[in-house]
C-alpha cells in the first residue's frame, strides 16, 4: 500500500476534491453506492440531501456510512481516503447556511447562480455531519519507485 497521509495532508486532499462516493445501506440489505459533493467546515466533513432521496431514506434508518474521496490516474499519482463511520443529523440553522455558504462558492462562484438556487429550493434539507470511526488513507504518489 502507498504511504498514509497524515490530518493536515487529509484535510488538504479533502479540499482540493470536489466529489466522494457515498455509501449507505437500504432496509433489505442493498449497498446503494451515490456521488456527493462535501464541504469540511471546522475540521468535519459534511454532506447535504433530501430527506426523500434514497441517501437520505437509507441514513434515516441506519445512520451506518462509507465515503470514499480519491484521485489520480495512474499508480504514480493515485491517492486516496475511505471513511467508515456514522453521519449525525444537523439541525442547526446557522450551520446549514454556512454549508451552504461554502457550497455556493466551492462549487458555483457564488450563491447568485442558477445551479446553486436551484439545490437549495427544496424543502427539509437533510445536513450531515459525518462521524469517522475508520479512516484508512493512501498516496502512492509519495512512494519511491
Amino acid at each position: 500500500m502507498g504511504k498514509t497521509m497524515n490530518q493536515q495532508a487529509i484535510d488538504v486532499f479533502l479540499g482540493q476534491q470536489k466529489v466522494c462516493r457515498l455509501a449507505t445501506v437500504d432496509r433489505q440489505g442493498q449497498p446503494h453506492v451515490v456521488p456527493v459533493w462535501h464541504i469540511l467546515l471546522d475540521g468535519e466533513l459534511y454532506v447535504e440531501t433530501s430527506p426523500r432521496s434514497k441517501k437520505g431514506r437509507n441514513l434515516q434508518a441506519n445512520q451506518k456510512v462509507a465515503l470514499v474521496i480519491d484521485a489520480g490516474d495512474s499508480f504514480e499519482h493515485y491517492k486516496g481516503i475511505m471513511i467508515q463511520g456514522i453521519v449525525e443529523f444537523v439541525n442547526d440553522k446557522r450551520m446549514l447556511q454556512r454549508f451552504r455558504d461554502a457550497m455556493a462558492q466551492r462549487y458555483f462562484g457564488t450563491a447568485e447562480h442558477p445551479g446553486y438556487k436551484y439545490l437549495v429550493s427544496g424543502p427539509d434539507p437533510l445536513l450531515m455531519k459525518v462521524v469517522p470511526k475508520k479512516v484508512v488513507t493512501w498516496d502512492y504518489s509519495q512512494k519511491k519507485l
